[in-house]
């Protein structure tokens, strides 16, 4: 095991952890996209993102880094790495994805705009209509113009 590591090699190893963070991140905020915002799933894409975390910091340290060991300078890079993605780059991401999906239900609005509001529109002005005319014949049902009396005819 190595005592003193040079502050460069540390520097780099910092660095190149801060993009795999950053990768990390992004992988994690695509999976979210693609699964929504259900609790149990937002859980299970959480645990899902802190096992590859996880997994790709050992695999990094064990691969490229200078010592062949997970340091505490290459976690605190992963860390910053996953901060600035969700602080700089995630809100770009989440207006590109709010373009993309307003550009994929356009054809849908404008069939609904063009096709089923009017059709809509008609079928509950009919049923409107239908209702007022319904109250308007029970009313009328309810108080007649002249009241109905029997005639009485003497038996004289």
């Amino acid at each position: 095991m190595v005592a003193q590591i040079p502050l460069a090699l540390q520097g780099m190893d910092a660095f190149s952890a801060l993009g795999l963070g950053l990768l990390v991140a992004a992988c994690y905020d695509a999976l979210r996209f693609v699964v929504g915002r259900l609790r149990v799933l937002v859980f299970f894409c959480d645990l899902l993102g802190f096992a590859f975390a996880a997994v790709a910091a050992v695999s990094f340290a064990v691969s490229y880094s200078y010592t062949g060991f997970l340091r505490w300078y290459m976690v605190a890079g992963m860390a910053v790495g996953c901060g600035a993605y969700f602080y700089a780059v995630a809100p770009f991401t989440l207006a590109l994805r709010r373009w993309m999906l307003r550009i994929l239900t356009l054809p849908f609005l404008l069939l609904y705009r063009l096709a089923f509001r009017p059709v809509l529109q008609k079928i509950r002005a009919r049923r409107a209509l239908a209702k007022k005319s319904r109250q308007s014949k029970k009313k009328r049902a309810k108080t007649p113009l002249q009241e109905r009396r029997k005639v009485l005819y003497n038996s004289n």
